[in-house]
Formats: structure tokens, C-alpha cells, sequence
């Protein structure tokens, strides 16, 4: 999911991720699927704790399909 090896903010290169759940009704906090929400890989940093969330790539399409653009 998330690919990046060194913190954004901070430069170290002590990150720790884990893979959860959207939660939220249905849980999804995304309107994307109604009975199977995606899943989220969190990837936080151990020096300053900036965090960055990745969504799951099977949702990608529905995210594309369903949510609208920013233009």
C-alpha cells in the first residue's frame, strides 16, 4: 500500500505500519461499499509520530466510480 521508506516530516527512517479497518457505519467512513468497507494501511512514524493513511487498492476503482473529483 503506502510506499515510502523515510518520515516526510522529519526524515526518520523508524516507520511502523499497520493494516485496519475504515470503521464507521457499515464500517466504512468512505461511501464506497455498503457491507465491505475498506481497509486502510496507517504507516506512523516512531520519532515524531506524523502518521499517513493509504487506502486499500481494491477500493481505488470505487473511489474513482463513486466519489467525485476535485477539480
Amino acid at each position: 500500500m503506502g510506499q515510502f521508506n523515510q518520515c516526510k516530516v522529519c526524515s526518520s527512517t523508524k516507520l511502523f505500519s499497520a493494516v485496519v479497518p475504515a470503521g464507521g457505519f457499515a464500517g466504512s467512513l468512505l461511501p464506497l461499499a455498503l457491507w465491505h468497507g475498506p481497509r486502510y494501511e496507517h504507516i506512523i512514524c516512531a520519532a515524531c509520530g506524523y502518521t499517513a493513511w493509504f487506502l486499500s487498492k481494491e477500493h481505488l476503482s470505487l473511489v474513482r466510480e463513486k466519489l467525485q473529483r476535485v477539480e
